[in-house]
């Protein structure tokens, strides 16, 4: 027997990087650390109320990818939409783990420095926020957040082909237990993927 479909398989493979196998749509947020009073800040916007995603929600800057972006160019070009701050007055410390929702959505977090420019000087975009804010690092260093969980149930069309699979309508599919975590911060509930990213971030570089 040959084996020049075992080497062909083997180059194929080698030094590849996994993917998800399953498409997702890129994107990315920017985490912001401004110096206030001799103490670090972590900058949060409120989305905007007639945003058709999400509004009302507390969330990073940052959006999907556009063209031949680099998932960095991404965050910084949506934070300069929504907050005007220039890619120029950000120091970019690099990045941190993403994430991927069941959404189909990809989010990579990255983290910048700003340390000339101050919050009362942001002129956002009201398109897109409502209202800025900063929390002290030293809150998210002393504060767990709660825990709750969602559970999600299947749901599909009349034209699901049931028949098709062992048990039909009585197959097991499995119900998903999602933490959400949520801090409450002043008049502020930061909840869902950007209490995630925030305590990964506060985990890994202020732990």
């Amino acid at each position: 027997m040959k084996y020049d479909v075992i080497d062909k398989i083997k180059h194929t493979l080698k030094n590849r990087i996994p993917q998800p196998i399953t498409n997702y749509s890129p994107s990315a947020v920017m985490l912001l650390l401004f110096p206030i009073n001799n103490e670090l800040h972590l900058l949060f916007t409120k989305r905007a109320e007639h945003l058709m995603h999400q509004p009302g929600d507390i969330s990073f800057p940052g959006g999907r990818k556009e063209n031949d972006e680099i998932l960095l160019e991404t965050a910084l070009r949506e934070t300069q939409e929504e907050l005007g701050i220039s890619p120029k007055d950000i120091t970019v410390l690099g990045s941190i783990d993403f994430m991927l929702t069941a959404a189909g959505i990809v989010i990579m977090p990255f983290i910048g420095f700003v340390p000339n420019i101050k919050i009362e000087q942001i002129h956002f975009s009201t398109d897109e926020v409502a209202e800025i804010f900063t929390v002290p690092i030293s809150f998210f260093k002393e504060t767990e957040p709660e825990i709750h969980y969602l559970y999600l149930s299947p749901f599909t069309k009349e034209d699901f082909p049931y028949e098709r699979i062992h048990g039909g309508k009585n197959y097991p599919f499995a119900t998903p237990k999602i933490p959400e975590l949520f801090y409450q911060y002043q008049q502020y509930t930061i909840w869902g993927i950007t209490a995630q990213i925030t305590h990964h971030a506060m985990q890994l570089l202020f732990s």
